[in-house]
């Protein structure tokens, strides 16, 4: 296969547009497109980066042969191609242009077919540190993920604010919640006490900081807990 049609074919694998191949390689759409079509090829340092984005062994591109590839043609497969090296320059265009309207018209269907859910990310983050103020009405957005099993457990998303969950959960990432209005002992739980939200890890009478540098916060009854969530793992963004 050549190595414009294993770029498509990879590119394709991981669902990913041109555009956004071109963003990842800082390059525009028109050169990921002349890549596909054969009219250019990446350098070395850039196939290296086409690799890494998509998956593909570097061993694998340098192994790639259009010769034996031909060989492995169909009879049928042989005889297009003969037929389009006979054509002339502009006719040859035409059948390029006509062939990539295809292919893009069947990768859009491919992309937009995929079922998705929609999550909601809230504006309010857990504090894995002094704790922040939740409201009843905090702002939220919506973030599309595609509908897994696993994701359709997702109830909500939320952002870490501070270090006492560190090295777990460090501060800006993201976590993915389940809505639950307890966890099990060792669990890690969304917690809101006396209107401020922490994310901890529940115990029999506190909710422990994973950082020996930060504090745990000791239940106690003239507190108003709540359980709002058990934290299913992080969310990558």
């Amino acid at each position: 296969m050549s190595l414009s049609n294993q770029i498509r074919q990879a590119r394709k694998r991981k669902k990913i547009t041109q555009g956004d191949l071109a963003k990842m390689l800082g390059k525009t759409k028109n050169v990921i497109s002349n890549w596909e079509r054969g009219d250019n090829k990446p350098d070395a340092d850039m196939i290296l980066n086409l690799c890494r984005i998509l998956d593909v062994d570097p061993n694998q591109i340098l192994d790639w042969s259009e010769d034996q590839d031909y060989a492995e043609l169909s009879t049928l497969e042989q005889k297009h191609i003969e037929n389009y090296r006979s054509l002339e320059s502009w006719q040859r265009k035409s059948i390029d242009e006509l062939i990539l309207r295809f292919l893009d018209h069947t990768e859009e269907e491919t992309l937009t077919d995929t079922p998705v859910i929609q999550v909601p990310f809230y504006q309010v983050s857990p504090a894995a540190g002094s704790g922040n103020y939740m409201d009843e009405n905090v702002d939220q957005e919506t973030i599309e993920l595609e509908d897994t099993p696993a994701n359709r457990k997702i109830d909500y998303i939320l952002k870490v604010d501070g270090h006492s969950m560190e090295p777990k959960f460090m501060d800006g990432e993201y976590v993915k919640v389940k809505k639950q209005q307890s966890v099990n002992i060792g669990e890690v739980g969304i917690f809101v006490v006396d209107g401020s939200s922490f994310i901890k890890e529940y115990h029999s009478n506190t909710l422990h900081s994973i950082n020996p540098a930060y504090s745990d916060i000791l239940l106690k009854p003239e507190m108003d807990v709540r359980c709002v969530g058990k934290v299913l793992g992080k969310f990558h963004r």
